[in-house]
């Protein structure tokens, strides 16, 4: 009897072992199955003849478009990043290719004392006559409208890699200026008049050189309202005026597009019945935020429009900003079809998933290159590299050390405007790795490392530094809505250099460091990042995540140079 209990009681025990683990083996599938879930909503499985939305990933907010001949040129915003006015190239529409800056020269572009968010706004390119145009606006604007400061600029070029025109300011007021030139030849530039002078467009009539008004300012009215906040855009079809303007339901949640059109480009315009163009009705879909769109028509006929769109990343933080969804990489560029109605209206196709999968282009595939990572063994950084603000040139080189790029300490750190000895280039990737080598010697508190930055008020750093007691150690350092917080310390080897190392998944951030770039070890993560996003600054929301490398003295005035061997990203999925 004993022996029979024994037993069963064994094969309970057994049972129970069986069926706890049976359940932590099901919740552990259930959570690989929820994250391969989530990583298929971001990276959906497409047929060869689709595309999947944005077409130009990361920090590439505001886009403009303009086609000469089987050429593709799109401008974006930069805000107070140099150089200024960043400009792709693509054959194909689906792949495009960073090419240059309309602003490469710092000595005639100062942005150093813009805020964050701040600067080179909403340029549009337009091409007439053999000349390539961009317009664009500069601001300089507090949350509460306490100072606001707005102007609306152009300037041209015979080449679309320059060099561009001396900057001919326009208006000194408004903001999102666009370029249009009526069948006669007639200029007239559409801007956004700028809260809270007025919730609505303006229109002027350009000279023959498009460098002075001739006559105006006037509304553009619609449905007897100045309704568009910004982004006006005007293109001529049919005999029509078609109007398209964003922003129409706020800047982030509701952001779509409306269309209005008329015979005189003057108006009055009569709304779409179709209104709003694009918005994000999926509350599962990838992209949100549509707008500032304007169309355009291939060599094949087909009609498109590029808009700045957002991936928001469901976050585990319970504060209310982030519980509509965090965008890490920031506003960025997506392209949609359009069709036109019988009764003459543009509208989006309708799609497997509507603004996010569509059918690609007839064009002709076009593949392309962009080069992220830098061996610096070049007299100048590859396109991507971004300065904040204007470079300091006498605190960095390419040619003192051959094959790295040297950074002095700077004597302001990264959280203040004055602190610019930081080089960086776009987050392109929900999951991604950064790596660099570096070689650095701290003397008293100089700091020189990798860091994941988004303005001064937000980013996330891994310093090497001198610790208290006279040895070498790496910071983790957080700067949380202007909170800065010293994360994990972490004791090394005095070496002559040493391996950093960025590990992203989403909202998941890993630093790592390695003495021989084979082993790494452990500097410290950060699990929830949401912070590091649009929603998660007190400054404006504007841009995207930015990586780099920085170095720093925190008000010692040693210039300590820290040597950069090399910078390397790689995307995974």
């Amino acid at each position: 009897m004993e022996y029979k209990l024994g037993k069963m009681l064994k094969r309970i025990k057994n049972q129970l072992v069986y069926s706890l683990s049976a359940v932590c083996l099901l919740g552990f599938s259930m959570q690989l199955m929820a994250q391969e879930n989530n990583d298929t909503r971001w990276n959906p499985v497409r047929n060869k003849n689709e595309f999947v939305n944005p077409v130009i990933p990361g920090f590439f907010p505001d886009p403009s478009v303009v086609r000469i001949g089987e050429d593709y040129y799109c401008v974006n915003s930069t805000f107070e990043y140099f150089p200024g006015i960043i400009i792709s190239h693509s054959r194909d529409l689906i792949n495009w290719k960073q090419i240059g800056h309309v602003f490469t020269k710092s000595e005639e572009f100062d942005l150093t004392k813009y805020w964050d968010g701040m600067g080179v706004w909403a340029p549009d390119i337009s091409y007439y006559n053999g000349e390539f145009y961009v317009f664009y606006c500069m601001v300089q604007l507090k949350k509460d409208r306490s100072y606001n400061v707005r102007g609306n600029y152009m300037v041209k070029s015979k080449s679309i890699f320059g060099p561009w025109s001396k900057p001919v300011q326009i208006t000194d007021n408004g903001n999102d200026p666009s370029h249009f030139v009526d069948v006669n030849g007639d200029h007239y530039m559409l801007y956004a008049a700028g809260i809270p002078q007025g919730n609505g467009t303006k229109i002027v009539k350009l000279n023959k050189d498009a460098n002075s008004i001739v006559d105006g300012p006037y509304w553009i009215e619609t449905e007897g309202k100045k309704a568009a906040p910004e982004g006006p855009h005007l293109l001529y079809k049919s005999g029509y005026y078609y109007l398209t303007m964003a922003a129409s339901g706020g800047l982030f949640n509701g952001h779509h597009m409306l269309v209005a059109r008329s015979k005189n480009v003057l108006g009055p315009y009569e709304n779409s019945p179709y209104n709003p163009l694009l918005t994000q009705k999926n509350n599962s879909g990838i992209n949100f935020h549509q707008g500032h769109g304007k169309l355009f028509q291939t060599q094949l006929d087909e009609w498109f429009t590029m808009v700045l769109s957002q991936r928001w990343l469901p976050s585990e933080s319970t504060e209310k900003r982030y519980q509509k969804g965090v965008s890490q990489l920031g506003r960025e560029t997506s392209l949609i079809r359009l069709n036109w109605t019988q009764d003459g209206w543009p509208v989006d196709e309708t799609s497997r998933q509507p603004l996010d999968i569509a059918i690609k282009p007839k064009l002709k595939e076009a593949k392309v290159v962009n080069i992220y990572s830098d061996e610096f063994n070049k007299p100048m950084l590859n396109i991507p590299w971004q300065f904040r603000r204007n470079p300091l040139d006498a605190n960095l080189s390419l040619t003192e050390k051959k094959g790295n790029l040297r950074l002095y300490s700077g004597d302001f750190d990264i959280d203040t405007l004055l602190g610019r000895n930081l080089i960086l280039q776009r987050e392109r990737w929900l999951k991604y790795t950064a790596s660099t080598k570096i070689s650095f010697v701290p003397k008293t508190t100089e700091q020189a490392g990798l860091t994941c930055y988004y303005d001064t008020k937000t980013y996330a750093r891994l310093g090497w530094q001198k610790s208290k007691l006279g040895d070498w150690e790496l910071s983790l350092e957080e700067m949380k809505y202007g909170i800065p917080i010293v994360r994990k310390l972490t004791s090394i080897r005095k070496v002559s250099h040493l391996f950093l190392r960025l590990r992203v998944d989403k909202l998941t951030r890993v630093f790592e460091y390695s003495y021989d770039n084979k082993h790494w070890l452990s500097a410290g993560e950060i699990l929830d990042a949401s912070y590091l996003s649009d929603q998660g600054t007190p400054n404006w929301g504007f841009m995207g995540m930015m990586v780099g490398v920085y170095s720093f003295n925190r008000g010692s005035g040693n210039k300590i140079p820290a040597d950069f061997d090399w910078f390397k990203i790689s995307d995974y999925k």
